[in-house]
C-alpha cells in the first residue's frame, strides 16, 4: 500500500515537472512569450508569425525530446534488466554508434532526397544497431559464454570509438561537405524536429512503447536468477532476444531523431529503480518520464542560455551524465 502511494506520488510529481518543463520550453528562446500568449497561440488568436514560432520550430523540437527522451529511457532499461547490468546503456553498448553508421553509409552512397530511401531509413537503422550489439556481445563473450558487466561496458565503448572513426572517414572520402553533418550527429545535435520525420517515426515509437510495456511481467522474472526464471517457466533465450531486439530499435530509432545521445537510458533506469524499486510495471513509466526530462531540460539549456555557442544538445547530456556514470562504476567496484 505504503509502495502504490509513493508511486503515485512520484508519477504525479513527474509529470507536473514534465508539463512545466514543457511549458517553459515553449515560451523562452530568442523571441520569449508569456503563458497567456502561448494559450493564445493555441486558441488561434495569436499572429501568424508567433503560430509559425510555436508550431514550425518549438513545439516539433519538445515533442522530438519527448519521444527521444521516452525511448532511450527504455531501452537502457531493457538493456539492464538483459545483463544484469546497471551500467547499460544503448550509447555506451554501441548500438547507437551503429546506427549512424548504416545512416552515415545512406547519406553518402545514396539518395537521400528519394523517399523510398528515406522510409527505409528506420529498418536500416535498427538493422545497424542490431549487428552492432550483436557483434558486442560476441567479442565480450568468454570462453565459458559468461559476459562480465565491465567486459561488457569496455568492448561496447571500443566498438563505439572504432566506429565513430571510421563514420568520419566514410563521409570525408565521400563528400567532405556532408562531414559537419556527421560530427553534429556524432556530438548529439538534433535534427528531426519537423514534422515529416515525427509523423513516420512516432507510431513506430508509440508501437514499441506499448510492447515494452506489455512485457513488464515477464521483465521482472528476468529480473531473476536463471533457474529460477526457468523453473517460472520462462523461455529463457527467446525473451533474451526480444528484449534486445525492442532495446535496440528504441535506440536505433531515436538516433534518426537526436543523433548520438548517450547516458540517458543509465541515468534514468538507475534513477527510477532507486525511487520506485524494479517492479517493471512501475519503473518503465517513470523511467521514460525521467527521461523526457533530462532530454528536454539539456536541449532548452542549450537552446536558449547557450545559443550562439554551437554546443549541442548530445554534449549537455554528456556533461551531466558522464560523473553519474563514472560514479556508478565506482559504487559496482566496491
Amino acid at each position: 500500500m505504503k509502495n502504490s502511494v509513493k508511486a503515485r506520488h512520484v508519477f504525479l510529481l513527474l509529470i507536473l515537472l514534465l508539463s512545466l518543463f514543457s511549458l517553459i520550453s515553449l515560451s523562452i528562446g530568442q523571441v520569449s512569450f508569456s503563458v497567456f500568449d502561448i494559450l493564445d497561440i493555441f486558441l488561434g488568436r495569436s499572429s501568424d508569425a508567433m503560430m509559425m514560432i510555436i508550431t514550425n520550430i518549438r513545439l516539433p523540437r519538445i515533442l522530438v525530446c519527448l519521444l527521444a527522451g521516452g525511448s532511450l529511457a527504455l531501452s537502457g532499461m531493457l538493456l539492464q534488466t538483459l545483463t544484469h547490468n546497471p551500467l547499460a546503456d544503448s550509447g555506451i553498448l554501441g548500438i547507437n554508434t551503429g546506427a549512424g553508421m548504416v545512416i552515415t553509409l545512406t547519406i553518402s552512397y545514396l539518395n537521400i532526397e528519394s523517399h523510398l530511401v528515406i522510409s527505409f531509413l528506420p529498418v536500416i537503422a535498427m538493422l545497424g544497431g542490431c549487428l552492432t550489439i550483436l557483434l558486442v556481445f560476441l567479442i565480450a563473450r568468454q570462453k565459458n559464454n559468461n559476459i562480465s558487466p565491465t567486459r561488457l561496458i569496455i568492448t561496447g565503448v571500443g566498438v563505439s570509438t572504432m566506429l565513430s572513426g571510421t563514420m568520419v572517414s566514410i563521409v570525408g572520402s565521400v563528400n567532405r561537405y556532408k562531414v559537419d553533418y556527421i560530427v553534429h550527429w556524432l556530438s548529439g545535435q538534433i535534427s528531426g524536429d519537423n514534422w515529416t520525420t515525427l509523423m513516420i517515426l512516432s507510431p513506430l515509437l508509440f508501437t514499441l512503447w506499448i510492447w515494452t510495456y506489455s512485457r513488464s511481467q515477464t521483465l521482472n522474472i528476468m529480473n531473476l536468477n536463471d533457474h529460477t526464471a526457468l523453473a517460472l517457466g520462462l523461455r529463457l533465450q527467446k525473451e533474451r532476444l526480444i528484449t534486445l531486439t525492442l532495446a535496440t530499435s528504441l535506440a536505433a530509432l531515436s538516433v534518426i531523431l537526436v543523433g548520438n545521445i548517450t547516458f540517458i537510458g543509465l541515468v534514468a533506469g538507475h534513477i527510477a529503480r532507486k525511487l520506485l524499486g524494479s517492479n517493471h510495471f512501475i519503473s518503465l513509466p517513470s523511467a521514460m518520464l525521467i527521461g523526457m526530462l533530462i532530454l528536454l531540460s539539456a536541449d532548452t539549456i542549450g537552446r536558449v542560455f547557450l545559443i550562439g555557442t554551437g554546443i549541442p544538445t548530445g554534449l549537455i547530456v554528456s556533461i551531466l551524465g558522464a560523473p553519474y556514470f563514472l560514479y556508478l562504476m565506482t559504487r559496482i567496484e566496491k
